[in-house]
C-alpha cells in the first residue's frame, strides 16, 4: 500500500465510517488452524448463514458444527421453500440463473481495484474519457471507497463479494440447484481468492466496508448507511467471538504445484496497456523464494508463441538449477511485476537487450551475449 502523499485523486469521504470498523483489526488473532474444504467453504458463508432462509436449517436448529458445515435440505419441501426464496428475492430459478445473478452482482472489487489503480498511478481506463455523468458517478464512488484504502489495502471488497456468492452457491447445493460437482468447481475461485487474508479479522473488515459500499452504490444515505454498518458489524463480531465459527482461527489452503509468493488475488494490474504477447520465463528463486530480479534479457521469441523474449532471474542459480526444468516456469509479465515492480521499465527494451542489478539495487545495461544454447 503506497504512502498516501503519492496518491492521486485521493480525496476519502469524511463519513467516518471507517474509524467504525477499525477496532476489527485491533483484535488478537487465533492462530491459523488447518480445516477441512468443506469447512472452509461454510465459514466463507458465515455471513450468509445468520440470515434466516425459507428451508435451510439456521444456527439455533443445528449443532454445534453449523458453522463449517455445508447444509442440505432435511425434506424436498424444505428444498422447495428454498427455491421459492430464491425465485421471489433474487428471480433464480435454475442453475443458469443462479450463475447468472452472482456473475453481474458480486463484483465490487472489480470496482475497488478501478480506484485504487487510480490512486497509485495505474489507471485502467482515462476517466475523462467518460460522459459527465459516469465520470460524476465514477469519482462519487471511488471517493467514497477511498476512505477503506488505509483499511483494506488491495484486498479491497473481495470478502464482500466472495461471501455473497458463497451464500447464494451454499443455497444452491442445499436445495438441488446445482449438483455437488459444479458446487465444487464454482467454489474453487472462491477458496484461492481467499487466500489474499491472513486472518478472519481482515476477511470481515473487507466484508463489512464491501457492504457498505454495495449499499451506498444503491443509493443508501449516510444515516441509513450508520445503521446498516451497525448491523453488518453485530453480524461479524458474532462470527469472530464464536471459537466454533471465525474465532477458531480455522483455514483450509489449497494444494499447489509450488508454494508460490504470491496468490492470483494478491497481484495487481500493472500492465494495463501492454500491446503484444505478454508470457515469459522466471525462475522460481523470485517466484517461489522471493529474491528479487538480479538480472534478465529479451531475447526476440520464436514466431507462433505469446512469448514477450523476456527472461528473467535472480541472478544467483547456477547452471545446474537453472538446467533443471522444474526451477523455470512461464508467466505472465505483470506477475513479475507484481514480484518485483522494479523490472517495469525496463520491458519496453528492444530485443537483445540484458540488465543486470547493481550493487545500489539499480538496473543497468549489460552486454546482450548468450550462449547459443
Amino acid at each position: 500500500m503506497m504512502d498516501r502523499s503519492q496518491l492521486h485523486d485521493f480525496h476519502p469521504h469524511a463519513a467516518g465510517l471507517d474509524r467504525d470498523v477499525q477496532p476489527l483489526l485491533a483484535r488478537s488473532r487465533r492462530e491459523r488452524q488447518p480445516c477441512e474444504r468443506d469447512a472452509f467453504l461454510a465459514l466463507l458463508a458465515g455471513v450468509p448463514a445468520l440470515r434466516k432462509t425459507p428451508g435451510l436449517p439456521g444456527p439455533g436448529e443445528s449443532g454445534p458444527d453449523y458453522f463449517t458445515t455445508l447444509p442440505l435440505c432435511a425434506t424436498e419441501a424444505d428444498a422447495a421453500a428454498c427455491r421459492e426464496h430464491l425465485k421471489a428475492v433474487f428471480g433464480i430459478t435454475d442453475r443458469q440463473s443462479l450463475l447468472d445473478f452472482c456473475g453481474k452482482q458480486f463484483h465490487c472489487q472489480d470496482n475497488y481495484l478501478n480506484f485504487e489503480a487510480v490512486w497509485e498511478g495505474r489507471p485502467f481506463f482515462d476517466p475523462e474519457t467518460l460522459d459527465p455523468a459516469a465520470a460524476a458517478f465514477f469519482a462519487s464512488m471511488r471517493d467514497f471507497s477511498a476512505q477503506f484504502y488505509s483499511l483494506v489495502g488491495h484486498r479491497g471488497y473481495l470478502a464482500w463479494d466472495i461471501s455473497e456468492r458463497m451464500g447464494h452457491l451454499r443455497a444452491g447445493l442445499a436445495c438441488g440447484l446445482l449438483p455437488r460437482e459444479e458446487f465444487d468447481s464454482l467454489a474453487e475461485e472462491q477458496i484461492v481468492q481467499a487466500q489474499a487474508f491472513g486472518s478472519w479479522e481482515e476477511y470481515a473488515v473487507s466484508l463489512v466496508c464491501g457492504a457498505l459500499y454495495w449499499d451506498f452504490r444503491q443509493g443508501t444515505p449516510l444515516p441509513e448507511l450508520r445503521k446498516a454498518q451497525r448491523l453488518w458489524m453485530d453480524l461479524v463480531r458474532n462470527l469472530l467471538a464464536n471459537d466454533a465459527a471465525w474465532d477458531g482461527g480455522f483455514w483450509y489452503v489449497p494444494p499447489r504445484e509450488k508454494a508460490f509468493r504470491l496468490w492470483p488475488s494478491e497481484m495487481k494490474m500493472y500492465l494495463p496497456n501492454w500491446e503484444g504477447p505478454n508470457g515469459c520465463f522466471l525462475t522460481d528463486r523470485v517466484a517461489v523464494d522471493g529474491c528479487k530480479v538480479g538480472w534478465c534479457y529479451r531475447e526476440k521469441p520464436e514466431t507462433g508463441f505469446p512469448d514477450s523474449g523476456w527472461r528473467f532471474f535472480s541472478g544467483d542459480e547456477s547452471e545446474a538449477y537453472i538446467a533443471e526444468l522444474g526451477h523455470t516456469g512461464v508467466y505472465d509479465l505483470n506477475t513479475v511485476c507484481n514480484l518485483d515492480p522494479e523490472v517495469i521499465p525496463l520491458l519496453d527494451a528492444p530485443f537483445n537487450s540484458a540488465f543486470a542489478r547493481g550493487e545500489d539495487g539499480k538496473f543497468r545495461p549489460e552486454p546482450f551475449d548468450l550462449p547459443e544454447n
